[in-house]
């Protein structure tokens, strides 16, 4: 029951991202450049790396609880996640070296708002993680590879400079069912739906604005030779 129903909240935001989003929508008319790539590339990376603590996190505030099955779960989530962030080193190696000009490489506010909204979260319930995890597993299955193509064909970035996407698209398609069964399994209460709900929608907000602040100044970055210089590479 719980899982279908942050199953179902997230096909909904999936279906407004080609419209709204603007990393859909500038790689639809071809105005994401290397720029945003970089940044994008730089903030998962964190993010990858992060996750690995945040599940240990997780797990111990289980711990604390009494919720050995739920703690037993994000240590093996923690085994899953390791070295993921060295996908996203070699993207970002291959798009620097080849760019003309420096490219930009820092984290955006939006990414600091979202790891303090995890951190209260698990320590208010570590259950409400699981949100989260659905929610950046299920999304890039649903809308990764679309991404990926219009990256290619109308912006001129090539798949094997986005590994760290393209890699998760084929992992989480199994992790999406195994999540979705694991939610039920380890969520037997029905009165955590309405939280477990409002921290999925929190974190809707924060990948919002992570999106706009990747994406910002895209149009006047002076990096379209640089994303030909990595298509002809």
């Amino acid at each position: 029951m719980i899982a279908n129903a942050l199953r179902l909240e997230i096909e909904r935001y999936a279906a407004r991202m080609p419209s709204h989003n603007p990393l859909f929508k500038k790689a639809e008319d071809g105005t994401f450049t290397a720029a945003s790539m970089v940044r994008y590339l730089t903030n998962v990376r964190y993010l990858c790396f992060e996750a690995q603590g945040y599940l240990d996190r997780a797990g111990a505030r289980a711990l604390e609880l009494g919720d050995v099955a739920l703690a037993e779960h994000y240590a093996n989530k923690r085994r899953e996640e390791r070295g993921h962030e060295e996908w996203a080193d070699r993207d970002i190696e291959r798009v620097t070296s080849t760019a003309p000009v420096p490219l930009p490489v820092g984290i955006v506010p939006a990414i600091d708002g979202l790891l303090a909204f995890l951190r209260r979260s698990i320590d208010e319930d570590p259950a409400f993680y699981l949100s989260y995890i659905l929610f950046s597993e299920y999304l890039i299955v649903l809308l990764g590879t679309p991404w990926l193509l219009l990256l290619e064909e109308r912006c001129g970035i090539p798949r094997t400079s986005m590994t760290i996407v393209g890699n998760h698209i084929e992992l989480d398609r199994e992790h999406v069912v195994e999540a979705l069964d694991d939610i039920d399994a380890l969520v037997g209460d029905p009165a955590k739906l309405p939280r477990m709900r409002e921290a999925l929608l929190a974190t809707f907000a924060h990948f919002d604005a992570f999106c706009e602040e990747v994406t910002q100044g895209s149009a006047a970055d002076s990096s379209q030779d640089a994303l030909r210089q990595i298509s002809a590479a």
